[in-house]
């Protein structure tokens, strides 16, 4: 049996379509005072968001909450790599916290703790 994809999953729970998805998930994952800057940022600087949408495409191809966790992870590597002060600091960006919050409800709702670290590898102490 085939999974569904987080994007599928996502566009069933937010009632959009598959075409949709980046737009909608870019909107949902914002954080709430980036919502009011964020679209006369991508008129004045369209490529301000590149790394927001890249992150936001490769979740959207998850199909289990360990893949969901990585592409999280990478992108929360990418940011403190890459620090600039509208994305870091005032944090003009997605959040990735409130997507992986998304992923882990529709990917199966499993710890972010478990999805890194199966009870099975951990040992028995």
């Amino acid at each position: 049996m085939v999974r569904p994809s987080f994007k599928t999953l996502f566009c069933e729970k937010f009632g959009c379509s598959l075409e949709n998805y980046e737009k909608r998930a870019f909107r949902e994952f914002l954080y709430w005072h980036a919502r009011l800057v964020a679209p006369l940022i991508q008129i004045i600087y369209p490529g301000f968001f590149r790394q927001d949408m890249q992150f936001i495409h490769y979740l959207g191809e998850s199909l289990d909450a360990r893949q969901a966790r990585a592409d999280t992870l990478d992108f929360k590597d990418h940011n403190r790599k890459h620090w600039r002060m509208l994305h870091g600091t005032l944090r003009i960006r997605v959040s990735g916290r409130k997507a992986s919050r998304v992923a882990f409800q529709l990917l199966g709702g499993v710890d972010p703790a478990e999805a890194f670290w199966p009870k099975s590898s951990r040992g028995t102490a």
